[in-house]
């Protein structure tokens, strides 16, 4: 494995040990990367700078609350993601913009490092440590010196790395503290985001009915018709002027149930005719219709009980997909291109989908051959949910955009699952919770940075 590799892993790991707060949210699945997270973090790739960069003369390239960036601080980082860039086969933009970008980022970490340490986050040598033994055993790697010496043998400063992972986690924790921990959904928020999810809707709920039937003969004449109805008219008199309604079923009503007091059981509403489901659709518990007319004749029904189911089926699929990012060297048609091509050699048997998505994915499911596992609705951005779920089974979508790049994708496999009323609040209250976060977290970030004072000083490259 290159070092450039590693290191990477390095880092995805560390935030999977990390909690819940935004940077631990990286190294999900690609679920989360295709909902929330716009374009890889900058972060240790490779371990430093060319040779001929180091002997070069630093200085000062701004200051943020008095503490320096340097301009080697910028080209560490500019290396690492340049690196990252290569290797993804994107291009690398002009240098300049790459050099703005990172130093405007650095400053904003630099300031929510600050706001960290002043609300009193400290991350000790040992937590750090505990943090670092996660990231080598998941790299395959036994201890953390081993991590440490392939990093140092790589070139890498082990000390600068150790710090950079300690203001990674200075920052998560004040995240947590100050964003994550503030945001509430409320049930009501809750019932809103299924509703508009079209989720549960197929839970119809079991209901319970009791009848009394005032039957007709067939091709009943006007003055039938009129009695009947008459006679129905009085026992829905009769009951919501206190009368019991099995008694009086089983004095006046013509339907088998009689017996029963008219009852005919707890059962799913779609087991009932359509006619009955409706007419005690905004039925409360206990009360009676009027009277309803079929062929068999008029019918009054008491709403003996109603109750909804805990489970509904929701239709899962398994999918796998290559994405492309746009980037100032790689347009939209050019990225559409280059997976029609991939599309092609897959259709002709040249090539192999997950072996193409190892090779060319930028996403975080590249390593598993672009497979993004069982998902369920509402887990993908709209873009990318109405292309997988529009797929037959087995083939290869068009290239097509998000909001994150130009993917193409292929669904694997469909099935119809149960999920539980409480899976499906769960799940999109965890949605909500990470929509909430993400623009709380935009929100703080902001404040932070126009709290923080910075000077620009020299920044000629």
């Amino acid at each position: 494995m290159t070092n450039s590799k590693l290191l990477f892993i390095v880092f995805l790991a560390l935030l999977s040990v990390q909690g819940s707060g935004a940077w631990a949210q990286l190294n999900k699945r690609p679920v989360k990367a295709l909902n929330e997270v716009s374009a890889p973090p900058v972060m240790p790739i490779t371990p430093a700078l060319p040779a001929n960069a180091l002997r070069e003369v630093d200085y000062i390239v701004a200051l943020v609350n008095s503490e320096p960036i340097t301009r080697n601080d910028v080209l560490i980082r500019q290396a690492r993601l340049e690196a990252q860039w290569s290797a993804q086969g994107a291009g690398v933009p002009p240098k300049e913009m790459v050099f703005q970008r990172i130093l405007e980022q650095l400053i904003d970490e630099r300031a929510m490092m600050q706001a960290g340490n002043e609300m009193g986050v400290r991350i000790n040598d040992a937590q750090l440590d505990d943090s670092l033994l996660t990231v080598a055993r998941q790299n395959g790697i036994a201890s953390v010196s081993a991590l440490k010496a392939k990093y140092e043998a790589d070139g890498g400063s082990w000390s600068t790395y150790r710090e950079e992972i300690r203001g990674e986690l200075i920052r998560l924790q004040a995240r947590e503290r100050e964003v994550d921990g503030r945001v509430r959904v409320s049930d009501a928020e809750i019932d809103q985001a299924m509703q508009a999810q079209n989720l549960a809707s197929n839970a119809a709920p079991d209901i319970n009915l009791a009848q009394i039937l005032i039957a007709l003969p067939d091709d009943p004449s006007p003055d039938a018709v009129a009695q009947a109805k008459q006679k129905a008219v009085q026992i829905v008199a009769q009951l919501r002027a206190g009368a019991d309604f099995s008694t009086l079923a089983a004095e006046v009503s013509d339907a088998m149930d009689k017996t029963k007091g008219g009852l005919m059981g707890l059962r799913a509403a779609d087991r009932y005719p359509p006619l009955f489901v409706d007419a005690v659709r905004d039925l409360k518990v206990g009360a009676v219709t009027d009277p309803i007319r079929s062929d068999a004749g008029f019918h009054v029904l008491k709403l003996v009980g109603r109750t909804v189911s805990t489970t509904a089926m929701a239709t899962e699929s398994h999918a796998r997909h290559i994405l492309l990012p746009i980037t100032a060297t790689l347009t939209e048609e050019q990225a559409k291109a280059r997976l029609a091509t991939y599309k092609n050699q897959i259709e002709q048997g040249r090539a192999n989908f997950a072996t193409l998505a190892k090779e060319h994915s930028t996403d975080g499911s590249a390593a598993q051959g672009g497979d993004l596992g069982w998902t369920g609705p509402g887990l993908f951005v709209p873009e990318f949910e109405r292309v997988m779920n529009a797929l037959p089974i087995g083939k290869v979508s068009e290239p097509f955009t998000s909001r994150f790049g130009v993917h193409m994708l292929e669904v694997t496999e469909r099935r119809q699952v149960a999920v539980s009323l409480r899976d499906q609040r769960a799940l999109v209250q965890a949605q909500l919770r990470e929509k909430k976060g993400a623009e709380a977290y935009s929100l703080w970030m902001s404040e932070t940075r126009s709290r923080a004072f910075v000077e620009f000083k020299n920044i000629t490259r």
